[in-house]
């Protein structure tokens, strides 16, 4: 039973350090870019703002420009 015990205590170890990044979309993304994005949050009814917040980060995680991508796209120019 003390191998099970020392991997679940692994485990949490490991979800407690970097859960955020598997549920916050914003969490990789610069501080800057997240600023912005709060700069929004009036022009939002406040009831929205929290969703709305999410979806343009998780859209914005999803599109963002890999150093790869930028390298590549200004190779090609």
């Amino acid at each position: 039973m003390g191998f099970f015990s020392d991997l679940n205590k692994k485990l949490i170890e490991n979800i407690y350090a970097h859960s955020s990044y598997l549920t916050d979309p914003s969490a990789d993304l610069p501080r800057r870019v997240k600023e912005i994005v709060d700069l929004l949050m009036p022009f939002i009814q406040p009831e929205a703002r929290e969703e709305v917040r999410l979806e343009i980060l998780g859209i914005i995680h999803e599109h963002i420009y890999d150093e790869v991508e930028i390298d590549d796209s200004v190779a090609e120019k």
